[in-house]
Formats: C-alpha cells, sequence, structure tokens
C-alpha cells in the first residue's frame, strides 16, 4: 500500500453543477479557449468547403479582397477591444460603480470610432473615384464601410459578455458565420448571382447581432441606455459619480484609455490578419505592374487560398481574449501565481493543438492543394508540376509565418492583461515596419515565394520579443515542456507523410486516424498533465456531453497511467482524482 504522503489530491469537481465561468484560474482560460476553439473549427470548417467550392467562381475575388479590406479595419475593433475588457475587468474588483461607468463610456467611444470608419469608407470610391479606377477596389471599400459599422456593433455587445467570461455563449454564436457564408455562397454559385453582393457578406450573418444584443441585455453588469447616456469626456465622467469613485479616475482618462488602445490595436493586429493583408496588397499591387491578367487572376485566387489555410493559427488565438482577461483579475487581485500559471497552461494546451495541427498541414500539404484545389492548377487538362510545387513551398512558408505570429499574439495580450499594452506594441511596430521595407525586395526578386519568406523573416523577430517582454515584467517562470512533443509529432508527421493518399475521401481518414493517435499519446509522452482532465470536464460539461468528457478522461487518465516516462499515476478514489508515485 502507498504511503499518505505519496499522495498528492487533484481538486477537480467533475458535478455537472460547476460553472467554469464563475472559477478565476488557468481551467477558466483553457476551457473558455477551448469552447471558442470547438466552435469556430466548425464555422472554419463551413469557410473551408465554401472555399472549395468558390476555387474558380468570381465572386471569389470579392471575397478575397473584401475580406482583406475588413479584417484591417476591424483590427481597430479588436484592439480596443482587448484593452477595453483588460481595463474594465480590473474596474470592477476594484469598484463596481466605476467598472460600469468605464464600461459605458468606453463602449460608446467604440461604437462611433466604427461608424466614423464606416463613413469615412463609404464616401471613399464617390470622393476619390478618378484615383481609384480599380473598379473591384471600389466596390469593396464601399461594402466594408456598411461591415465596420456592423462589426463595432458586435463588438459593443460582445464585450459585455466577456466581461462576465461568458465564452461559451460567444463561442457558440461563432459557428454561424460560416454557416451563412456557406449557404449564400452556395445560393450565388448556383444561381449565377452578381458577385458584387457577395462583398457584402458579413451581412449574411445579421442573425448574430441580434442574438449578442439579446444576451447582453441578460448578462451584461450595464445597460445599453448606459452606453447611450455616457459621456465622452472625462470631466462628463467625474461629474456623474460619487466622490469615492470620482477619485478613482484619471484626470485624463479618456486620453490614457485611447493612448492604450492604440497599443492595444497593434497588439492584436493578426487577429484579422493584418500582416497578411499587407502581404496580399504588395503581392497585387506586384501582380499588377509585372504579370499579365490571367496570371493575376490566379495568383490572387491562390493567395485567397493559402492565407485562409494559414488562419489556422487561430487555435492559440482563440486562447489569447480569455487570457488578457484572466490576467487582468489576477493582477488587480495580486494573485501572481494564477498569472503564471494560467501563461504556461495556455501555452502548453494551445500548442498541443497548433503544433499538430501545423505538423500535419505540411505533411499534407500538396495532397491538400491536389485534391481539394486542383482546378488552380490545371493547365491545358494536366497538372502544372511547377506551379503546385511553388504553391506548396509557399503554402508551408504562410503557415509557419502565421504560427509564429500566433503565439506573438497570444503573450502580447498576456502583457495587455497586465497593463504592460506598450511593451507589446513596440515589438509588433517594428515587425510592420520589417514588412513594409522588406516586402517590395523580396516579392520583386522572388516573386509570389517572396511573401512567405517576408513573413517568416518578420515572425522570427517578433515571437522571441513578446517572450523576453513577458519574461521581463511579469518574471514569469516557463514550465511548458513543448519539447515532450517532438516524438509524437514525428509519429504524427510520418503516420500522415507514409498514408497511401489517392482521395479526398482517404485524405479526410488520413487526417482523422493521425488525429486520434496524436491526441490519445500526448498523455503518454506527459504533454497532457492532470490539470488537463479539469478543463477537459468543463469544456464537455458545457457542451452538454458530460458522457463523452467522461469517456475522454478516463482514456487519457489511462494513457498516463501506462507511460513509463511519467513519474506517478492518476487514481481515482471515490469522488476525486489522486496522484500517486509509481
Amino acid at each position: 500500500m502507498e504511503k499518505e504522503q505519496d499522495k498528492t489530491e487533484i481538486k477537480i469537481d467533475f458535478s455537472r453543477e460547476r460553472k467554469f465561468f464563475e472559477q478565476e484560474g488557468s481551467s477558466r482560460v483553457i476551457t473558455s479557449g477551448s469552447l471558442y476553439m470547438f466552435f469556430a473549427l466548425v464555422n472554419a470548417g463551413c469557410i473551408w468547403v465554401f472555399i472549395i467550392l468558390a476555387t474558380n467562381w468570381e465572386g471569389l475575388k470579392y471575397f478575397g479582397l473584401t475580406t482583406a479590406i475588413n479584417g484591417i479595419v476591424g483590427l481597430i475593433g479588436i484592439g480596443i477591444s482587448r484593452y477595453f475588457i483588460a481595463e474594465i475587468k480590473t474596474a470592477f474588483i476594484i469598484n463596481e460603480e466605476l467598472g460600469r461607468l468605464k464600461a459605458a463610456t468606453y463602449s460608446k467611444i467604440l461604437f462611433l470610432i466604427g461608424l466614423f470608419l464606416g463613413l469615412g469608407l463609404i464616401m471613399i470610391p464617390f470622393m476619390f473615384g478618378s484615383i481609384l479606377t480599380n473598379p473591384l477596389l471600389k466596390e469593396c471599400i464601399f461594402a466594408s464601410g456598411f461591415t465596420s459599422i456592423l462589426l463595432h456593433t458586435n463588438f459593443v455587445f460582445q464585450i459585455g459578455l466577456e466581461i462576465k467570461n461568458r465564452y461559451d455563449i460567444i463561442a457558440f454564436l461563432s459557428i454561424f458565420a460560416g454557416i451563412f457564408l456557406l449557404i449564400w455562397g452556395y445560393i450565388f454559385i448556383s444561381f449565377n448571382i452578381n458577385p458584387f453582393w457577395f462583398a457584402f457578406y458579413p451581412f449574411f450573418n445579421i442573425t448574430t447581432l441580434f442574438l449578442l444584443a439579446f444576451y447582453f441585455y441578460r448578462e451584461a453588469p450595464y445597460t445599453i441606455m448606459d452606453i447611450f447616456k455616457a459621456g465622452l469626456r472625462t470631466d462628463t465622467m467625474k461629474a456623474r459619480t460619487s466622490p469615492d469613485v470620482r477619485e478613482l479616475i484619471d484626470e485624463h482618462q479618456i486620453w490614457l484609455y485611447m493612448k492604450n488602445s492604440i497599443y492595444s490595436i497593434l497588439t492584436n493586429i493578426q487577429n484579422s490578419k493584418f500582416f497578411e493583408d499587407i502581404l496580399f496588397f504588395f503581392a497585387a499591387i506586384y501582380l499588377a505592374i509585372y504579370a499579365d491578367t490571367e496570371y493575376q487572376g490566379f495568383a490572387l485566387s491562390l493567395l485567397t487560398v493559402l492565407m485562409t489555410y494559414g488562419a489556422v493559427k487561430s487555435v492559440i488565438l482563440y486562447y489569447s481574449a480569455p487570457l488578457n482577461i484572466e490576467i487582468a483579475e489576477a493582477c488587480a487581485k495580486g494573485s501572481y501565481t494564477t498569472v503564471e500559471n494560467s501563461i504556461n497552461d495556455s501555452t502548453r494546451v494551445s500548442s498541443i493543438l497548433a503544433l499538430g495541427f501545423l505538423t500535419a498541414m505540411v505533411a499534407l500539404s500538396g495532397e491538400l492543394l491536389l485534391y481539394l484545389h486542383k482546378d488552380l492548377f490545371l493547365d491545358g487538362g494536366s497538372i502544372n508540376t511547377e506551379i503546385l510545387t511553388m504553391a506548396r513551398a509557399l503554402f508551408i512558408l504562410i503557415i509557419l509565418g502565421q504560427f509564429l505570429y500566433g503565439y506573438s499574439t497570444l503573450f502580447g495580450n498576456a502583457l495587455i492583461g497586465s497593463g504592460n499594452a506598450n511593451s507589446a506594441a513596440r515589438g509588433f511596430l517594428i515587425t510592420i515596419i520589417l514588412i513594409f521595407v522588406l516586402s517590395p525586395i523580396f516579392i520583386s526578386l522572388l516573386g509570389l515565394i517572396g511573401i512567405g519568406i517576408v513573413m517568416l523573416i518578420s515572425a522570427l523577430f517578433l515571437l522571441p520579443y513578446t517572450i523576453w517582454q513577458l519574461k521581463r515584467k511579469l518574471k514569469v517562470h516557463y514550465n511548458v515542456k513543448i519539447y515532450r512533443l517532438i516524438p509524437n509529432l514525428i509519429i504524427l508527421f510520418t503516420i500522415l507523410w507514409l498514408f497511401p493518399i489517392k482521395t479526398t475521401i482517404i485524405l479526410i481518414l488520413a487526417i482523422i486516424v493521425g488525429a486520434s493517435i496524436y491526441l490519445m499519446l500526448n498523455p503518454f509522452f506527459g504533454v497532457s498533465i492532470p490539470a488537463d482532465l479539469q478543463m477537459i470536464n468543463d469544456l464537455f460539461n458545457a457542451l452538454k456531453m458530460k458522457q463523452l468528457g467522461d469517456i475522454i478522461v478516463n482514456a487519457m487518465r489511462t494513457t498516463y497511467n501506462l507511460s513509463p516516462l511519467n513519474k506517478d499515476k492518476i487514481v481515482l478514489e471515490e469522488d476525486r482524482l489522486v496522484l500517486v508515485k509509481k
């Protein structure tokens, strides 16, 4: 029998009544991010199917260009939102009245920014029509003006839910964007509807706005009327609150908010693919000058496809917003153990998913392009192998660079949550300068491959910078042990590389087999640790799939216990789990 001192109880609550969003700590970060990722992958799957269906459709150009413009416009709202949430969460902990006052004021500012941006974009094609001679660009800018107003209204309602950590609601609503995009895309293609109207594709998902408004009304700690009545000056804020709270408002509160929001915008520019959008525009300019019309159409369609695949870095980004808000709360309470655990756990879990995706996509890069986007590479009825080889190399460079950007954004949001937004912003600003300087050079010398080279160079600067800043500002002791993933990543790559893929069905089967083996081996190699069991329990409880969660927890426990690499084993005793030394 084991001695009592050899046992360590793992406090895991498997009850259905547990509400993860009410329990502070790293488990809430991981569960929130995992929920977001789960539903967003459904959304991404729908977009992926749409991209396949629309590979040779003229509307794909409207989708690609409008997405790029919307991304640049949307980054303002996303960036402001990340700082907004961190400060408001801290304010509510200090004083509830202060939290409501700041939340209402900042919400009004955010909405007005989106409104003025939208009106500006709508007017550009009319005011600068003689300069903007490209009809596609004019039409997409015009459509993006209306989208700006829609997006920033969504941000206002979503922030109210994020303050309450209701990522279960936000995550569920995220699936509708992809579903409606796929449905309307199919209708447009089938009935040959004018592709211009597809530039307004975010409005296909107007249902989400109404649902967000409904849940905002139910859950947010302030109201739409509070936002409507809010003043836009620091003096007004002070005049409308009690003397005790007035002392907590800085003399230049609005200016500080706008300044730190700009820092946050810079740090979160990758949430809306800003780096990729810059490179896309540089490529479009290069193609317009040096390439013939036929190659321009092919190249822009190819880049749209490749950038879409690179967006799987979002498996990392989904953890950045929950990490931001958790660190803000922990720092306000002085709980620096929670800060360190949240950073380490979110990095470890996102790495399990992200590096698995990255390895699979590198191993299957040729097959994904050949079997799902074959029409792009047909030349006289046969595959142009030279173009396919170039596309495959660019595919690998893009997704590698984007994954590194994803980690940088995760760590950058940790800095924002801790009140160090300026430190994170500095690194992202330098990266923007690098891209602007290097892009014309590498694209003119190497063509489309130059896009991937620039992306990788800039990412290899940004990631070490954010890791160093986090260590410097928060004294974080990193304990992620990602090196334990290496054997499992090699196994996953080997399985997918050797799998005899001849059809799309076999390709999908290879992905399922590889993913299943990879996930079940992670506990064996000690990457998935006992603390992950709480996250899995919370995740599947939130999804109303507790029985499936129990099966996965038990399977992971068995795999963990079988491994000679782990120095302890997990034993179920009555209603709790216990770590016992082997």
